[in-house]
């Protein structure tokens, strides 16, 4: 399940829309309260995440979600309208994978980050067939 986390509906519709589209389970998120109940009950795939959200910002929220026991390794993309050299370098320490800069990046791009790095279950082993005896 990808997990996208933004508080701008004109944002997170268009993106939500597109990845069920191609596939994907999609849960929103308005805010980071919101966001910490979604991330704790369902353990995403993937977070897309705006900085720019209520009432803490998505790097705060992201922090939060760090130092939990879910959400220690998730992949979080963050998506936003900041490019200021100070909000980069606090996502980077948030071990974030990618940033996307808001009406700088196109939907193939997007599609393409979500896939390299949304988290897929590992394929189940083979189970061992036991032969029939020859006749």
């Amino acid at each position: 399940m990808v997990l996208i986390v933004d508080d701008i509906p004109e944002d997170r519709k268009p993106i939500a829309k597109l990845l069920r589209s191609r596939g994907y389970e999609v849960a929103t998120a308005t805010n980071a309260f919101e966001a910490m109940a979604i991330a704790k009950k369902s353990d995403p795939d993937l977070i897309l995440l705006d900085v720019m959200i209520p009432p803490m910002d998505g790097l705060t929220f992201l922090m939060l979600l760090r130092d939990s026991s879910i959400g220690h390794q998730t992949p979080v993309i963050v998506i936003t309208g900041l490019d200021d050299a100070n909000t980069l370098s606090r996502a980077q320490a948030l071990r974030v994978k990618e940033i996307l800069i808001k009406n700088s990046f196109s939907v193939p791009e997007l599609l393409e980050s979500v896939e390299k790095h949304v988290r897929r279950p590992e394929p189940p082993e083979p189970r061992a067939t036991q032969s029939l005896p020859a006749s």
